[in-house]
C-alpha cells in the first residue's frame, strides 16, 4: 500500500484548535438553528474510543464528548457535527436515538454531518493543511 500526496502538515496547538472549534460551533448553530451552546468535552485518552466504540457521544442529551487522539482537526469537527445532529434529533423527539448502526437516527446524523462538513470545508479549505492532533 502506498500513501499519495504529502504526509506532513502544519502542527496545530490546543489553543489553535479551540479557536477553530469555537468558529465551527457558531457555523453549526447557524446552520442547524440552535440558539445556545452545548457543552463539549474533548477527550485526550485513547481508551474512551475503545470503550465507546466510537469517536464521540452525547450523554444525557446535554454534553458532547469527542475523542481528539491522533485525529485530524476536520475529522474531529465532523464528529462534533454528528453529535450536534443527534442533539437536534433529541429536541425533535426523534425515536430510536440509541446509536445503533444503520438506524434512521445514525444514518441521518452521518449524512447531515457530511453535508455540514462539505459546506465548512468550502469556507475553510486551509484547515486541511494541519497535521493530526498528536
Amino acid at each position: 500500500m502506498s500513501i499519495l500526496g504529502k504526509t506532513t502538515g502544519k502542527p496545530i496547538s490546543r489553543i489553535q484548535f479551540d479557536a477553530i472549534l469555537k468558529r465551527f460551533i457558531v457555523f453549526l448553530k447557524g446552520q442547524m438553528h440552535i440558539t445556545y451552546d452545548i457543552p463539549i468535552i474533548l477527550i485526550d485518552d485513547i481508551e474512551f474510543s475503545k470503550k465507546m466504540k466510537a469517536f464521540g457521544s452525547i450523554i444525557d442529551k446535554t454534553i458532547i464528548y469527542v475523542s481528539i487522539v491522533n485525529r485530524h482537526p476536520m475529522d474531529i469537527l465532523r464528529t462534533v457535527a454528528h453529535e450536534y445532529v443527534h442533539y437536534k434529533q433529541s429536541l425533535q423527539r426523534m425515536p430510536s436515538l440509541n446509536g445503533n448502526t444503520g438506524s434512521l437516527a445514525e444514518n441521518q446524523a452521518n449524512a447531515k454531518a457530511g453535508e455540514l462538513m462539505r459546506k465548512y470545508a468550502q469556507l475553510h479549505p486551509e484547515l486541511f493543511d494541519f497535521m493530526s492532533i498528536r
